[in-house]
């Protein structure tokens, strides 16, 4: 959101969100010019917190988070307790995206206008909203016809753990289970629409006809849809699965209020996996801020089942784990799949799913056999049946 009044000098501007921040009750303190790092430090009480102020026409980009971020884990930012960066003119996407992604548990990102500092992201707080600024129009609640519906929203945790590919090959078992599935594309990328166009010059018909498991049935549909093309009056889909944006203030809040479960695959990847379980639990709890009844599933994917890195595994596994079920004695709706139950495994299938909008050939999944094997099918349909052990999505399988 633009401000109401831009200010073009770096020094008026720092002094309107000086005096923003002290009506929140901090004590100011402008340190010398050119202090490397910050340009406001705040006191309240045992809190310290070093303030980056930018004024720029442009919104901020990656470049200028990640050295704020770089900044506050040097020595010389040992002293204070949590940063601010406060801009005129917000963040770009990518920002939004990453702020999100790293969960850095003691950083802020605020836009200042006349109205005073909303913030972006907040570590404890859907990032880009404040609980007491609400849109009608996000509270609206759209007509429903048939309870019946059931939504996934399928998540992010960070960059890179194959959320859009979850979202599809999950819609495609319980297309092959019976269902007839609408993918709603939430993500602002859109790849899951462009990966299920019929025709990549238009982009009218994003769908996949999944033919019948068993002989005697009619198979099933999965259709591809924007959010502001989907509505439960016009639809006889029973099953809604999420592409979420990696934003989850980008999410349509009517949508994530109807959420009944929502998955959230992550890698067993070392770097990073110490932060893993937590970066996790605060999805949850981002999450359970606008839903209390949706019950939350992590997925491993990507999984090496090599007997040579077993071990490995194991340990991995334990640090993602530990988090989430010390989360789970306060959110009982919250587990971790293990993958003894279910995991899908690293495959050339997957790595290469999307090749047909290179090659030019139709929109597929990645369930091809080959010499009467498909581990991504194997691992979906598994996924497809546990959630359905484990939810009451069979309850719309005679409605389909």
């Amino acid at each position: 959101m633009k401000p109401d009044l831009r200010i073009n000098d770096p020094d008026d501007f720092e002094k309107v969100v000086a005096r923003q921040c002290m009506t929140l009750g901090y004590e100011v303190v402008m340190p010398t010019k050119n202090n490397p790092g910050y340009d406001i430090e705040l006191i309240k009480g045992k809190e310290r917190i070093a303030v980056q102020v930018k004024c720029h026409k442009a919104k901020q980009n990656t470049g200028q988070y990640k050295k704020f971020v770089a900044f506050l884990e040097l020595p010389i930012a040992s002293n204070f307790t949590s940063g601010w960066f406060i801009s005129q003119s917000g963040y770009s996407k990518n920002v939004l995206a990453l702020a999100e992604a790293d969960r850095e548990p003691n950083l802020k990102l605020g836009t200042s206008s006349q109205r005073g500092i909303k913030w972006n992201y907040d570590p404890d707080l859907a990032p880009g909203e404040s609980p007491e600024e609400e849109k009608e129009d996000d509270i609206e609640e759209k007509n429903v016809k048939d309870e019946a519906v059931k939504y996934f929203g399928i998540f992010t945790c960070k960059g890179g753990v194959g959320k859009t590919t979850v979202a599809a090959h999950l819609a495609g078992a319980f297309a092959i289970m019976g269902y007839d599935v609408i993918l709603l594309d939430l993500d602002p990328d859109r790849n899951l629409r462009k990966l299920f166009l019929q025709d990549q010059d238009s982009d009218e018909d994003a769908s996949l006809y999944i033919p019948p498991n068993k002989k005697g049935f009619s198979g099933a549909t999965i259709t591809v849809l924007n959010a502001d093309e989907w509505d439960e009056r016009s639809y006889s889909e029973k099953v809604v699965i999420c592409d979420c944006s990696p934003v989850l203030s980008e999410n349509p809040k009517y949508l994530i209020r109807k959420f009944d479960y929502c998955v959230i695959p992550t890698t067993l990847n070392p770097l990073g996996i110490a932060k893993n379980g937590d970066v996790i639990t605060r999805t949850f709890k981002h999450i359970r801020k606008m839903n209390n009844k949706a019950e939350m599933f992590c997925l491993i994917n990507s999984y090496s089942g090599a007997q040579s890195y077993e071990e490995r595994n194991k340990h991995l596994l334990a640090l993602v784990e530990k988090p989430i079920k010390e989360y789970q004695k306060n959110d009982p709706k919250c587990q971790l799949i293990h993958p003894d139950y279910v995991k899908i495994r690293e495959s050339r299938a997957l790595r290469y799913w999307g090749y047909h909008l290179v090659d030019g050939s139709p929109p597929q999944l990645a369930f091809k056999s080959v010499a009467n094997r498909s581990a991504p099918r194997t691992d979906f349909m598994q996924l497809a049946e546990y959630l359905e052990d484990h939810t009451s999505i069979t309850s719309t399988r005679e409605l389909n």
